[in-house]
């Protein structure tokens, strides 16, 4: 908010190219710094001597945002009028409302995000649960900033994992159990011991392919049970994603992209974009363009998912034609989506430069005691359980004799989960803490939604807020909690060009730790009446960022905690 205003008052004396800013180590050395080694080496001189310069064509014109000016060596540092500060940030928030840290940087453009993939027929783990938070999470911030957002979901429906699973039932002894959860777990165990037959039986693996055969072809024999543990699946699929606070406009599947996914690539077969690589298979040359070769058909005619994603892009341009296309997905996929999207320049050129791999880190428990296993995997369900335990255990042990009721346990224990998986860049692996998540104190979910309770106490004790006056003097640690508020709008522009939330995870942290200073030295309710009024007013601006920030996250507030 005020650097752009400096931004303009630098420009004027001569300041020209990209212009930053950075927070002094001292609240004494003012509030904005900016350094002067790149406008020294244009006009040919120090920064201590640039520095001086810009101070001395400053002074000669009062600014009634500015205090004062001091140079600091090659710094020259800003101290700006607290009053104005605090009336300015305080007006615009209460005008703008909900809309505050929102911008129109994407009016009229169109972006789709593809996130949560889960394959039907397995298990839904802490990867799936990292990547719905994070697409959730960006979509939410992409709206923010003016973009027409699709949500978007590919889910696999057809392929051997399904005919692992299908015939680990056929040779199993079990009952599917009648809630929807004891029959994903037949499921998953099903797909477990296919699984591991096709790698250690020859003659299961050949009646494996068979049944992919089957799959395929929609044979009558197996279509039945087929269409029956699908949809187990998509029931379960659809609890997590209201569990987590995620939804979609469009939900795809491979069932619906492969038969065009062997088409497009037989035709362009003939166009010499594909060719006939070892055994017969389709193959891409992305080694002709420094990538790697891939099938995109198997000898035995069946498409991969490298022909089934030609299909999916042109469904997803015919359907939305958004202007671009962000797939978020592991970062094991990297090489993977090269090929794909140079494939596409050819099979589907409307889409070139508009398809993008958004690469997630992985996720690992850090205590390798936190074990609940299907085959080798982790489940997401079962870490927000976990995680909810441990909420109820905390909540008990924090001395106050608090008992949380259980809808506000499980939207701490899932905001605790979302801000893990978010406070770390999207790229990043992450060891999950499981002791670190459900802290009251430190960087955590728990936390943000504690000082947002808090607020909402001392709102509910101070009742009337009164009409916002500005007291002649603002404390520092006033004025160090307005500049923050002030930062919000430039904060969710970066995370959204960045496709990236750790950036609102980590200003929600500050503005927490800036509240919590604030209200150790300066008295609300105490306060004489026209300080009292101001500082509810103020704090009241700090509920609706947080909450609009969370927001951002995908994370529900409470009322207490």
């Amino acid at each position: 908010m005020f650097k752009v205003e400096i931004e303009k008052i630098l420009k004027q004396v001569g300041v020209n190219g990209e212009i930053n800013f950075s927070i002094p180590p001292k609240p004494e050395m003012g509030d904005l710094a900016f350094a002067c080694f790149d406008v020294a080496k244009e006009w040919k001189m120090s920064p201590i001597d640039a520095a001086k310069k810009i101070q001395s064509q400053l002074l000669l014109t009062p600014y009634s945002l500015l205090l004062k000016i001091e140079v600091f060596g090659p710094y020259i540092n800003f101290f700006l009028n607290p009053n104005i500060v605090a009336k300015e940030v305080l007006t615009q928030i209460k005008k703008q409302g909900k809309k505050y840290g929102e911008s129109e940087t994407g009016k009229k453009k169109k972006i789709m995000v593809e996130f949560a993939h889960p394959n039907t027929h397995k298990a839904f783990h802490i990867g799936h649960l990292r990547n719905i938070v994070t697409g959730e999470s960006i979509a939410r911030i992409l709206s923010s900033q003016g973009y027409k957002v699709i949500r978007a979901n590919y889910q696999g429906d057809v392929g051997m994992h399904i005919a692992k699973c299908l015939y680990g039932i056929s040779k199993s002894s079990a009952t599917p159990g009648k809630t929807i959860d004891e029959k994903v777990k037949f499921l998953g165990e099903a797909y477990a011991a296919g699984s591991k037959a096709f790698e250690e039986n020859e003659k299961a693996k050949e009646e494996i392919i068979a049944i992919n055969d089957k799959i395929y072809s929609q044979d009558k024999s197996i279509r039945k049970l087929y269409k029956e543990t699908r949809q187990w699946s998509l029931k379960y699929f659809a609890k997590i994603y209201q569990r987590v606070g995620a939804k979609f406009d469009r939900l795809y599947f491979e069932s619906e992209t492969y038969e065009n996914g062997i088409k497009i690539t037989k035709e362009f077969l003939d166009k010499k974009v594909f060719a006939i690589g070892d055994g017969g298979a389709i193959i891409f040359p992305g080694s002709n363009f420094g990538l790697h070769d891939r099938v995109f058909i198997t000898a035995k005619g069946f498409p991969t998912y490298e022909a089934k994603d030609q299909a999916l892009a042109r469904l997803q341009f015919k359907e939305y034609h958004p202007d671009n296309i962000l797939h978020v997905v592991a970062k094991e996929q990297t090489e993977y989506f090269k090929v794909i999207i140079k494939a596409l320049e050819f099979t589907c050129p409307e889409l070139t430069g508009k398809e993008e791999h958004l690469a997630y880190g992985w996720v690992t428990l850090k205590d390798g005691k936190m074990s609940s296993r299907l085959g080798n995997v982790v489940l997401g369900e079962w870490l927000l359980d976990s995680v909810k335990e441990e909420i109820k255990k905390v909540v008990a042990g924090n001395g106050k004799g608090m008992i949380l009721k259980e809808e506000v346990v499980e939207k701490v224990a899932v905001a605790a989960v979302k801000y893990t998986f978010l406070k770390t860049g999207v790229k990043n692996d992450i060891s999950f803490d499981l002791n670190e998540s459900v802290s009251l104190t430190g960087s955590s979910g728990p936390y943000l939604l504690y000082i947002v309770a808090r607020i909402k106490s001392i709102l509910r004790k101070a009742k009337s807020r009164g009409k916002l006056s500005i007291p002649e003097t603002v404390d520092n640690y006033e004025k160090k909690l307005l500049l923050r508020l002030a930062d919000f709008g430039e904060v969710t522009s970066a995370a959204a060009q960045a496709y990236d939330p750790s950036q609102v995870t980590h200003y929600l942290f500050d503005l927490a730790q800036d509240f919590n200073d604030f209200y150790d030295h300066c008295p609300v309710l105490q306060a004489d009446e026209k300080t009292k009024i101001f500082r509810v007013n103020l704090i009241q601006a700090v509920l609706q960022v947080m909450e609009k920030g969370l927001w951002m996250l995908g994370i529900e507030t409470v009322e207490e905690m």
